[in-house]
């Protein structure tokens, strides 16, 4: 018999917010790894996520996208609607302590340490056998219950559940996982903010007869002489020069004062790009099948006199 299982409102709240925080950086950077990294975390706390539950024969199946979870009603001791001193004291030993539910390996006083498969608090269900403790949110509690006692013996020697104004899950850790839920929340804002706001300007560059390392934060490059054009090295105004205007982030940072690492320009070209918001780059155009680079210098002139002059090939 199908049970479904409905997120409670901390859950929604907490996941919605590391959501958020895990696509701040992914905005920020546009970085394939990182936009993996937070993706497979997402989905596959997602996967692991209770969908609901099915008693079959003697045992529940959880549903989940990432696989059904089998627990076997055989040697049931105890089966009730959980109390607030069963959650008393809990840890959490590994697994979701509220993104996408609340699953895993947990530990409490009066439990011990239990398996939960739980999305709702408020619905909670105990269900105790002589292996396993496992903790269940059936949306309908009552006919979850009823269910498995129809359908395996319990005993009946164990202390009535509390009444309905007593359960769910103790204030305490509700009012904690929201609290972590706001921290999160508070602490993806300021990610979002202080990326929005990382202006550092021009990066700087240490440049030597025999190499070129411009000191992006995120995404730094060493330019070898034999690797550029260097007679064509000069400097490109972005507002005559439409076809080297930056058009697509490819893997790199961007926000309104500052753009780095990798870009298609207008012409169709791929590069690396180091801007702070200027209009006129130097461009290092490449010796063969490499990218061009356009850097953001504060005398741009200067700036391409200098590499051209350290990187001229001595006169026999």
């Amino acid at each position: 018999m199908p049970f479904s299982a409905s997120y409670d409102r901390v859950t929604k709240i907490l996941s919605a917010l590391v959501c958020l925080g895990l696509l701040a950086p992914v905005a920020a950077t546009h970085n394939l790894f990182i936009t993996t990294l937070a993706v497979a975390v997402a989905l596959a706390c997602f996967a692991y996520s209770p969908r609901g539950y099915v008693v079959e024969g003697r045992s529940i199946l959880v549903r989940r996208l990432a696989g059904q979870a089998r627990i076997p009603l055989e040697d049931v001791r105890e089966v009730r609607r959980s109390t607030p001193d069963d959650s008393r004291g809990c840890v959490r030993l590994w697994g979701s302590g509220g993104f996408f539910g609340y699953y895993g390996l947990f530990r409490s006083a009066k439990l011990g340490k239990f398996t939960g498969y739980v999305t709702n608090r408020n619905n909670s269900v105990v269900l105790i056998t002589g292996t396993k403790t496992a903790l269940f949110s059936p949306d309908d509690v009552d006919g979850f219950l009823a269910t498995i006692r129809a359908s395996t013996p319990v005993p009946t020697s164990y202390p009535a559940p509390a009444p309905s104004s007593e359960l769910g899950a103790p204030r305490r850790p509700v009012a904690l996982t929201a609290a972590i839920g706001i921290v999160v929340g508070i602490a993806a804002i300021g990610l979002v903010v202080a990326v929005s706001s990382y202006a550092p300007g021009p990066p700087g560059y240490t440049l030597t007869s025999a190499a070129l390392t411009i000191h992006d934060r995120f995404y730094p490059v060493t330019l070898r002489p034999d690797a550029v054009d260097v007679s064509q090295i000069r400097v490109v105004d972005l507002d005559q020069e439409a076809g080297w205007r930056p058009t697509k982030r490819t893997n790199g940072f961007a926000n309104s004062h500052y753009q780095s690492g990798w870009y298609r320009v207008a012409g169709g070209q791929k590069i690396r790009l180091y801007r702070a918001g200027g209009l006129r780059l130097v461009l290092l155009p490449p010796r063969g099948d490499g990218a061009a680079v356009l850097y953001q210098a504060d005398d741009p002139e200067g700036f391409a006199s200098d590499v051209r002059a350290a990187w001229a090939t001595p006169t026999p």
